[in-house]
C-alpha cells in the first residue's frame, strides 16, 4: 500500500501548509519551511489546468531541493512528473468518475481529501489515506463558515480511525495543543504559517 518512492521517510509531516497558488505572498511562506512541514498545492476556480501545473514547476522545484513532502492537485500525469508525495481529491465526483485512475495511483501516491461531514467521509474513505477534517476553527479563508461541532468532529474522527487524519481550518499550534487527541496526527492550514 505505500508508495515504494515516497513513503520510505520514517514520518509524515505533521504540519501542512495549503498554498493557494493565486496568492502570491504564500511564496514567501513556501520559502520559509524546512522539510518538518509538507505543502499542499491547490487553487480554486482555474480553467486552464496545465497552466496551473505548470505554474507550479519552480515551486516543486524549491520543494524537491529542500527535502519538503508536496501534495498536488488530482493529475496522475502531472504527480508522476513532478514526484509528488500525493494527490488532492477537492471535488466528490472526481473519485467516483476516475475509480480506476485512483486505484492506480494510490500504488504510488498517497490520496489525501478534504472532509467536512459524515456523507464526504463515507464516500471517500475507501479510497483516501490522509484526511483533512474541515472546518476544526473559525478560519481567515473562510469567514462565514461555522466550524465542525465537537460531536461532528469526533464522529469523523471515529469514522477515519484507521486513515491518516489531519485538522484544518483556523489551525495553528495553540489551536492544535487544544484538539491534539489520537487518531490526530497533525493539521493543515494557512494563516497559522504566516509569521
Amino acid at each position: 500500500m505505500l508508495n515504494k518512492l515516497n513513503y520510505k521517510k520514517k514520518s509524515i509531516p505533521k504540519k501542512w501548509f495549503f498554498f493557494n497558488l493565486a496568492i502570491k505572498d504564500n511564496r514567501n511562506i513556501l520559502f520559509s519551511l524546512d522539510k518538518k512541514v509538507g505543502v499542499v498545492f491547490f487553487c480554486k476556480n482555474n480553467k486552464n489546468e496545465n497552466s496551473l501545473f505548470e505554474k507550479m514547476g519552480p515551486l516543486v522545484s524549491f520543494c524537491k531541493k529542500k527535502g519538503i513532502d508536496f501534495v498536488i492537485p488530482f493529475s496522475s500525469y502531472w504527480a508522476r512528473k513532478y514526484g509528488a508525495f500525493g494527490v488532492l481529491i477537492e471535488e466528490n465526483d472526481m473519485i467516483a468518475n476516475n475509480k480506476k485512475v485512483l486505484k492506480v495511483l494510490k500504488k504510488r501516491f498517497k490520496i489525501i481529501c478534504k472532509v467536512h461531514d459524515k456523507i464526504e467521509a463515507i464516500q471517500k474513505k475507501e479510497i483516501a489515506d490522509m484526511f483533512f477534517i474541515s472546518p476544526v476553527y473559525p478560519s481567515n479563508s473562510h469567514p462565514g463558515q461555522a466550524p465542525l461541532k465537537n460531536y461532528i468532529f469526533l464522529c469523523l474522527c471515529h469514522l477515519l480511525k484507521r486513515k491518516d487524519i489531519y485538522a484544518l481550518g483556523g489551525m495553528n499550534d495553540k489551536n492544535f495543543k487544544l484538539k491534539n487527541s489520537p487518531p490526530i496526527l497533525g493539521y493543515g492550514g494557512i494563516s497559522g504559517f504566516r509569521k
